[in-house]
């Protein structure tokens, strides 16, 4: 289990995208927002105030969006294993189909750390809401088969 604090940016939320392996929950301590999560139940958008906790299994997409101040602990099943091996972000189809588009899409310059090109992390970021918002429409009024 790793934990970490996260303050998710306000302007357009986090990257949507899912877990292969790991299981993931949000605590949050302050402000408000919602997660968005798309999964075999289908699309659901969950309120999120101090002291609520969200948690959702491998392959279930999700997005933060901070509404203000929002201030939360992550709890992530991993144990470190590295984002790049068990993240995937929801780009558009066309960037799924192809791996090498996929990693110049996701590959941020200079691993992005500090000081880097933050345009290309918005880019990311865009791209990502782009294929999430195409997932989301589809799922919206179909019934889960569960």
């Amino acid at each position: 289990m790793r934990l970490r604090h996260a303050r998710p940016r306000r302007s357009g939320g986090r990257h949507p995208h899912l877990h292969l392996c790991c299981s993931e929950a949000y605590v949050v301590t302050s402000g408000e927002g919602l997660v968005e999560t798309l999964s075999l139940d289908g699309f659901a958008r969950t309120p999120l105030r101090q002291g609520a906790v969200v948690w959702f299994t491998p392959g279930t997409i999700h997005r933060l969006v901070n509404h203000g101040g929002l201030q939360i602990v992550v709890l992530m099943q991993n144990s470190g294993l590295p984002e790049a091996g068990d993240a995937v972000l929801t780009f558009p189809q066309h960037l799924l189909d192809d791996p090498e588009a996929y990693a110049a899409a996701a590959t941020l310059p200079d691993g992005g750390a500090p000081g880097s090109d933050l345009g290309a992390a918005f880019r990311r970021r865009d791209l990502a809401v782009e294929g999430f918002t195409v997932l989301a429409e589809a799922a919206k009024g179909v019934t889960s088969a569960r």
